[in-house]
């Protein structure tokens, strides 16, 4: 009997002593989540990964904010109503600054509620209707007249282009042909341009529009595109129908893997207009000088296109890019 109360009584104190390390314990975690808490929180909400592009956003935004030891909450989501409640969120949080790239133009009524509760709105690429803090995007224009004279200059002011656009992704097609066309017509009177259309920016349908497109082409010099992942398919196409006349073939955006293709081919010149999904780090570095340091950014940040192909791809390439 003895035996068995000293027993219950070593149980007891075992137990005593699990409950006060127990506690221990819950106290730590609390105080973490405190910290992690601190009055300097920025937000950053961006679109969810449909594309290469987007699901790079989320890579580069968090890069940026770790490399700055930001306190941050990022968010992403798959459509705008998602996105609304992810704000909503970030309000009740009473972030400091929020980083903002919205699904469409249905995000301005929440865009303005940011506002009207005194947030500061850095808003990144697609453009809200909304008086924000800065804007920050890239040049879509520019990407066109840059890889035009980029084709003009190859091709010595003379030869045919095929030029794919993509009409589904609106002002950003619209913007980047804008700049091609001017800058033929202009700088390269002597190259002539034909028109086709592509579905989406997914190589996939670049892969299903390109055959017809080099079938009513029999002679091609160079192929417009306006994004890496159509360059892709459509190098993909040219390939396949072993074709040996095209010497150039120009993208946008900054894909890794089309920029690793750009060092192993000899044949043809791969080239990219840069609209980087990395430029989201700027907008981040915008919010953190503003919530730290109180700096008044610019109302409008665009930034400018690079050109990239064999002779400078290696600056650009990043093994740990997920685009």
């Amino acid at each position: 009997m003895k035996k068995m109360m000293k027993l219950v009584s070593v149980f007891l104190v075992l137990s005593v002593l699990l409950l006060v390390v127990g506690c221990g314990n819950s106290q730590k975690k609390a105080e973490t989540v405190a910290d992690s808490g601190k009055n300097d929180l920025i937000g950053i909400c961006v679109v969810g990964a449909d594309h290469g592009w987007s699901a790079a956003l989320s890579y580069y935004a968090e890069k940026k904010a770790k490399e700055l030891g930001l306190n941050y909450k990022l968010v992403t989501s798959s459509n705008a109503n998602q996105q609304v409640s992810q704000m909503e969120e970030l309000i009740n949080l009473k972030s400091k600054a929020i980083v903002f790239l919205p699904h469409n133009n249905e995000l301005d009524v929440i865009a303005q509620k940011v506002v009207d509760a005194g947030i500061p709105l850095i808003n990144f690429d697609r453009k809200v209707n909304v008086n924000t803090t800065s804007y920050v995007a890239g040049n879509n224009y520019n990407m066109g007249v840059k890889s035009a004279e980029y084709i003009g200059k190859k091709l010595g002011g003379q030869g045919i282009i095929a030029a794919i656009e993509v009409p589904n992704v609106g002002s950003v097609n619209v913007e980047r042909m804008e700049g091609f066309k001017k800058t033929i017509a202009e700088k390269f009177p002597n190259i002539k341009y034909r028109s086709y259309a592509s579905n989406s920016m997914s190589r996939e349908d670049a892969l299903k529009v390109t055959p017809d497109v080099l079938t009513a082409n029999p002679h091609l010099d160079a192929i417009f595109t306006i994004d890496d992942e159509v360059a892709l398919g459509v190098y993909r196409a040219i390939k396949e129908q072993k074709r040996t006349d095209i010497k150039v073939i120009t993208g946008g955006g900054g894909c890794q893997e089309y920029f690793n293709l750009m060092g192993s081919e000899k044949e043809i010149y791969l080239e990219s207009a840069t609209y980087s999904p990395a430029m989201i780090m700027d907008a981040v570095q915008i919010a953190a000088d503003l919530v730290k340091n109180g700096k008044k950014p610019e109302k409008e940040v665009i930034l400018d296109t690079e050109i990239v192909d064999r002779d400078n791809v290696a600056k650009y390439l990043d093994p740990n890019s997920p685009y």
